[in-house]
């Protein structure tokens, strides 16, 4: 016996089973902002991992620094101006350079970082500098600017001082944007324009 062809709600049925242009915008949208966030999220997480070597190592230079002071009742002045960074002149997020490296026009004449007890794992990604003086002379930089904010050390110093400071251009625009400093003054370590 012959079946009759159905035209009722079986039919209207297949044509629902699909997706409208409309779902299909709406989830490409959504995926577009989780893909976003996920990507804002890891550059923040990268940019974290590069400032936390910084402050590692301007924390590391500080404590060679009171050693060294310990020994022979100076603290080292090693940099040849609170510009002269070390072991790369111009670091940039994307280059490490290797510590060691001689230190030619960057360095005090006779002074090397050498002179301090410092432990350097591997490559860094930051310039460092680290300038020092004793009771009665006035600090080099006698300033330096933190988010917006001014930071004047004394001067002159009632006691042997030294300034640690470390910069990288982590957003690759050419000049450095990212600076660590510590000091002999305070046990505060600031960070101008982290992440940025």
């Amino acid at each position: 016996m012959a079946q009759p062809v159905q035209h009722g709600p079986l039919v209207a049925d297949r044509r629902t089973r699909g997706f409208t242009l409309i779902e299909m915008m709406i989830v490409v949208v959504i995926v577009g902002v989780l893909a976003m966030l996920a990507v804002v999220g890891y550059r923040k997480l990268v940019l974290a991992s590069h400032v936390s070597e910084a402050t590692g190592m301007v924390q590391n230079i500080r404590v060679a620094q009171e050693a060294y002071h310990s020994e022979t009742q100076q603290y080292a002045d090693i940099s040849a101006s609170p510009s002269a960074w070390y072991p790369s002149s111009q670091p940039t997020g994307n280059t490490y350079t290797a510590w060691g490296a001689a230190c030619a026009s960057q360095c005090v004449v006779g002074a090397d970082w050498s002179q301090l007890p410092l432990h350097v794992d591997g490559p860094v990604l930051f310039g460092y500098v680290t300038k020092a003086g004793g009771a009665g002379t006035n600090a080099n930089p006698a300033q330096v600017s933190v988010n917006g904010n001014t930071i004047t050390f004394p001067a002159p110093s009632p006691v042997d001082w030294y300034v640690v400071a470390a910069t990288c251009d982590l957003d690759g625009l050419g000049t450095p944007n990212t600076t660590v400093y510590g000091t002999s003054w305070q046990n505060t370590l600031w960070v101008d324009a982290e992440g940025q």
